[in-house]
């Protein structure tokens, strides 16, 4: 997302996390903690030409997925929302846009199947949910003000991040090198066959600047996929090829379980491989997140959104899913997070 607005002419960038970036960037970065009211407004109030706000920022619990269904997690989400928008709309007149990012827990994804395919009209279902929290309160804060809001929601999203909870590639890539590393081939070890779909960082950086620009993307929500689907054991020998190892058969196991002593043998591979001082649980926050996406424990229900929508409105941009992991996963070995 950075990169995408950065390279944009006559755009500045400034981007907010509570860590230093870990890649070149031409954008300011400033470290701030969402969750502080008094620090956003300390670190933010003196930023007075902002003009659109992309937030991606999210809180997660250390159990990632039961936090899901957490008021508590609700109500830490609402208010990094509140207090980001809240303070750059008091010291930036200019302001003209909000993008909200989202995702298939809109659609109650964490809670088991959902309507196939998932469109943006559909009902709500019972119980908390931050996005839902976000939505009502974007909505009515935007209601007479001078900026306008959209909602992207993507699927599982692929792309080169460090320290992301809920990072597919990194869980793949981190996954095959430990894999190669202890002389095992490649195993799924996820739950039975089940079509899916993903979304490119790049294109989901690409609709961010669409709907900022674009007046018909106002005050609505859109789904963001890459445009085809994808059976993760169809995708596995791609993997198995980018790494050079054999393939296996599928392992159904738990990647939260079977991981959970694995750090020591990634800071061998670090020292002996030369790789960039990651230490696993930074490269990989969450292998329950592995176990989700992989459908461990799972039944194989399709999880498919309509991407019409967007389409209707002017948003046309696709990529290849199979092609996409195979590229970004050799950008992880040559840029020495993975051997």
């Amino acid at each position: 997302m950075v990169e995408h607005f950065d390279a944009l002419p006559g755009w500045r960038v400034v981007g907010l996390s509570r860590r230093a970036p870990d890649f070149p960037t031409g954008a300011e970065f400033r470290s701030v903690d969402l969750l502080d009211r008094a620090a956003c407004k300390a670190v933010l109030s003196d930023l007075r030409d902002v003009t659109r706000i992309v937030y991606a920022a999210v809180y997660e619990k250390a159990d990632v997925a039961s936090g899901w269904r957490d008021p508590d997690h609700a109500e830490s989400n609402l208010a990094m929302l509140r207090n980001a928008v809240e303070t750059v709309e008091a010291s930036s007149p200019a302001l003209r846009h909000v993008s909200l990012l989202q995702g298939t827990k809109a659609y109650g994804a964490h809670h088991g199947p959902f309507k196939t395919p998932a469109k943006e009209r559909d009902p709500r279902y019972w119980g908390p949910n931050f996005y839902h929290d976000q939505e009502d309160w974007l909505r009515e804060r935007a209601a007479g003000a001078g900026w306008s809001w959209t909602i992207l929601r993507p699927q599982v999203v692929f792309g080169i991040a460090i320290g992301s909870n809920m990072n597919a590639l990194a869980c793949v890539a981190a996954y095959a090198a430990l894999s190669k590393e202890l002389g095992m081939p490649l195993r799924f070890p996820g739950g039975e066959p089940r079509i899916q779909e993903a979304t490119d960082s790049r294109l989901l950086a690409r609709a961010a600047a669409w709907a900022g620009r674009t007046p018909a993307a106002a005050g609505e929500a859109f789904n963001i996929a890459n445009g085809d689907c994808y059976v993760w054991h169809n995708l596995w020998p791609r993997v198995a090829e980018v790494f050079d190892m054999p393939l296996g058969q599928p392992f159904p196991c738990s990647l939260r379980r079977v991981m959970a002593d694995k750090g020591p043998v990634w800071d061998s591979m670090v020292t002996r491989h030369g790789l960039r001082p990651f230490r696993l649980e930074e490269l990989v926050p969450s292998w329950q997140f592995a176990d989700f996406i992989f459908g461990y424990g799972q039944r194989p229900n399709p999880a498919i959104v309509s991407t019409i929508k967007a389409r209707q409105h002017g948003f046309h941009d696709c990529v290849d899913t199979e092609d996409m992991l195979v590229e970004l996963l050799r950008q992880f070995r040559r840029e020495r997070i993975v051997p």
